[in-house]
């Protein structure tokens, strides 16, 4: 019922492979029940036993000349076979061996233990950025046909002067630049001229990404979960010139990439409880600014790739990244811009720091039992239920649409085992932290939500932080 009959047919002739150079020595003639230097005649007739992974065998008697009968698909190798289309191992042996080989069948049919994995990813990005810059020109008079021009015009801090003075003299509404912008026109030959120009900005941006992706799956069995796009990148471009009719057939070779959360992970469960998790762990995205681009988009990524040994239902930190970056730029008149106060009229400034946090948590569970298994998928259902309560559209009567779908309720088995709760629970913009608890699912004691973007679940704070620790007084 467990055991893949295929996989456990392989393993068992494997330990038959050692003990069949001595039967093939001590016997010859097999095939028509004769025996050379045994001890005890080998009789003419054996017994052929069939037995399932669910456990159930059947006895025919057979001649031991006789072959067995092979099939399409079965697997074959000597006396074990396996029937894939039934799940189930064909033992041709005496009696002795089957009983060996069944218990150690018996052994390797059991149910396997399963893990639910949770991953949990917290990313907050806090971006500012400021400008001041001051532009201006004026004439200095005419002599002839020569006319004196002072100014002074910049590119990092928006639009040029020269640039806008362009569009006012064409008649057309200039495109400022962002923030506030002070400028000053005045009248020569009865057109109105740009004369100076003063650009303040100020921007600030906050980001905050908790991703928790989660996956169940068997033990020493890698599992992977993808949520996210499929999204087209161009490879190359061909034309094809139809000389006959002149038509022309533009061709364009694309290749496609996932483009989101992507959780692959192998968990191996010791005797003393701990679990060995190979991980991998990617999230991408698409940079907004480069979606137009000719070349395609371009995509961020921040990726894991580690192996790690964690005890049941503990969470561990996978690895992180905090990073800030400053960058200025400075555009400036010579010796005028460096002068005390009045310099501001000679300069330009522009000034942006980023700052970036990032962490990777995960946290292994370990289902043994299929009551376990149970009261684990009934407080996972608990808990979309009433994420999808919490959504219902107010009531209308120039819309009357009234009702959101919401899953149907399941019985709580009476005795059911308490679960850990999730590292995230779910919800919804204007909903946070309004589904209601699952009635299988235990408090996390002294624990408070999170108010504000998200209402992740964090651990009671003790009094005293432990203390550090040199490296040769840690318990062993």
């Amino acid at each position: 019922n467990n055991a893949d009959a295929t996989k456990l047919a392989a393993v068992l002739r494997a330990s038959l492979a050692s003990e069949r150079p001595a039967a093939t020595g001590a016997s010859s003639g097999a095939g028509n029940g004769t025996s050379a230097g045994a001890t005890t005649p080998r009789a003419s007739t054996s017994t052929a036993m069939t037995a399932t992974s669910s456990g159930t065998s059947s006895m025919s008697s057979q001649s031991a000349g006789d072959a067995v009968q092979k099939s399409s698909e079965p697997s074959t190798g000597g006396q074990i076979q396996a029937d894939p289309a039934t799940n189930s191992l064909i033992i041709t042996a005496p009696p002795p061996l089957y009983r060996q080989l069944r218990a150690v069948i018996d052994k390797l049919d059991g149910r396997r233990a399963e893990v639910l994995v949770e991953c949990l990813i917290a990313e907050v990005d806090t971006d500012k950025a400021a400008q001041f810059g001051i532009q201006w020109q004026a004439l200095l008079g005419n002599s002839g046909n020569n006319v004196g021009l002072l100014g002074s015009n910049f590119t990092n801090g928006g639009t040029n002067l020269f640039t806008l003075a362009t569009d006012i003299k064409a008649g057309t509404v200039p495109a400022s630049s962002a923030g506030g912008n002070f400028g000053i026109a005045h009248k020569i030959n009865g057109v109105f001229t740009l004369g100076a120009l003063a650009n303040l900005l100020q921007s600030t941006g906050d980001g905050n990404v908790l991703s928790t992706p989660t996956l169940l799956t068997l033990d020493n069995e890698e599992a992977k979960i993808v949520v996210g796009q499929n999204v087209p990148f161009v490879t190359g471009q061909y034309t094809n010139n139809n000389t006959s009719n002149g038509s022309v057939n533009p061709f364009t070779t694309v290749t496609r990439q996932d483009v989101g959360i992507t959780l692959r992970v192998k968990p191996q469960i010791s005797e003393d409880g701990t679990i060995k998790l190979t991980i991998y762990q990617e999230v991408s995205a698409l940079q907004a600014s480069t979606l137009n681009n000719l070349n395609g988009p371009t995509t961020t990524i921040r990726s894991i790739a580690s192996t790690v040994v964690v005890k049941d239902g503990n969470l561990v930190v996978l690895g992180g990244l905090m990073q800030d970056n400053y960058s200025g730029s400075q555009q400036k008149v010579p010796l005028l811009g460096d002068v005390p106060v009045l310099g501001a009229l000679f300069r330009s400034n522009t000034r942006e720091r980023t700052k970036t946090d990032l962490m990777v948590f995960l946290r292994p569970i370990v289902v043994r039992t299929g009551d376990e298994s149970d009261a684990l998928t009934l407080s996972r259902y608990d808990l979309m239920r009433g994420v999808q309560q919490s959504a219902q559209p107010a009531t209308s009567i120039t819309t009357p649409v009234n009702g959101a779908p919401v899953m149907a309720p399941q019985t709580v088995p009476a005795g059911s085992a308490s679960v850990p709760a999730p590292l995230q629970a779910p919800g919804l913009a204007g909903t946070w932290g309004g589904a209601p608890a699952s009635a299988t699912m235990a408090p996390v004691t002294g624990s408070t939500p999170v108010s504000g973007a998200s209402n992740l679940r964090t651990a009671p704070g003790s009094a005293e932080p432990a203390p550090v620790l040199p490296h040769d007084q840690y318990p062993h």
